[in-house]
């Protein structure tokens, strides 16, 4: 009677525990379809926690700069600052430029005119600013007067400027919201002007003599040379702009 008993218990825990597993099996089954898990599926259900920093990028960030019509542009592998705010563009002028600059080192000298455009977008609440660096040292465009100057347009970047130049910054972008996908293009005209450097000098000969009668005679030879300061264009050292943008959350 005991046995039976006992039989009878084991066998609706038994039918209890199926009906429960029948029950877990639903469940799961209706999570599974819930966030789209179909068949082939694997749905693995945990509790997990994680600690980390937390980067959301918001909005895009473009920057260009170089010739006009073909900037280049910063990208994924462009190296940036540790606030990873902060990179930059460098543009290389033409050699080119040295040979109309130098002139074949005429009485009259000689002038370049080199355009150059910078394209930004900054959208979301992102600003973005920039800084030009011009590197003319050495060779004729050392020997050179160099300013840069703001211009509306490339077509505007010719010889014919002259006064100061301008500051070399810019802030195309605050850190105002905007959903703009239209660029912003901003045009630099970077202006050299080489002189020559001469100078003249004059040389005089003179002789005496004895003659026989003891008197003494003599003559003079004067000339006048003009000497020039010269340049190998092929031996110019490399020139160059490098633009360095930093985007920010407030105006710098």
């Amino acid at each position: 009677m005991i046995r039976a008993t006992t039989a009878a218990v084991v066998g609706r825990v038994r039918r209890a525990v199926r009906r429960r597993d029948v029950a877990v099996v639903a469940v799961v089954v209706l999570v599974a379809a819930l966030v789209g898990v179909g068949t082939g599926g694997t749905l693995a259900l945990w509790r997990v926690s994680v600690t980390g920093t937390q980067r959301m990028p918001v909005g895009v960030t473009v920057f260009g700069a170089g010739a006009p019509g073909s900037p280049v542009f910063a990208t994924t592998s462009t190296p940036l600052d540790a606030s990873r705010n902060r990179g930059s563009v460098t543009y290389t002028i033409p050699a080119a430029a040295t040979t109309t600059l130098y002139n074949n080192n005429s009485l009259s000298g000689g002038a370049v005119a080199i355009p150059l455009q910078v394209r930004s977008l900054a959208q979301g609440h992102r600003g973005l600013a920039y800084t030009l660096t011009v590197d003319t040292a050495g060779g004729v465009f050392g020997a050179s007067q160099v300013s840069t100057y703001r211009v509306a347009s490339a077509a505007a970047c010719t010889t014919s400027l002259t006064g100061a130049g301008a500051t070399l910054a810019s802030t195309p972008w605050t850190s105002a919201y905007t959903a703009s996908t239209t660029p912003s293009d901003e045009y630099w005209c970077l202006v050299a002007r080489y002189v020559p450097t001469r100078w003249t000098h004059t040389d005089t000969a003179q002789v005496t003599a004895t003659g026989p009668a003891g008197t003494v005679s003599g003559a003079s030879s004067a000339w006048t040379a003009t000497a020039a300061r010269t340049f190998v264009v092929a031996a110019e050292p490399v020139h160059t702009v490098t633009f360095t943008f930093t985007t920010f959350r407030t105006t710098p």
